[in-house]
């Protein structure tokens, strides 16, 4: 029984090892692609979203 959970585990390690080698060599080569559209999304994208709504500054207020 130990035996099969060192397996299982043993290749579930192996698994995200390769499947995260693998994203990132795909990642590497639409790079370019990929800054690109970020810096166009931050030109346009300025100020406060309007789901957020109105910034409020609250001052404490002190009791006499």
């Amino acid at each position: 029984m130990t035996l099969l959970i060192r397996v299982v585990l043993i290749s579930l390690i192996v698994f995200l090892l390769i499947r995260s080698f693998i994203r990132y060599w795909a990642e590497g080569d639409n790079s370019g692609q990929k800054e690109e559209k970020e810096s166009t999304a931050r030109k346009t994208k300025k100020g406060v979203p309007k789901e957020i709504g109105e910034y409020v500054d609250y001052e404490e207020l002190k009791k006499k």
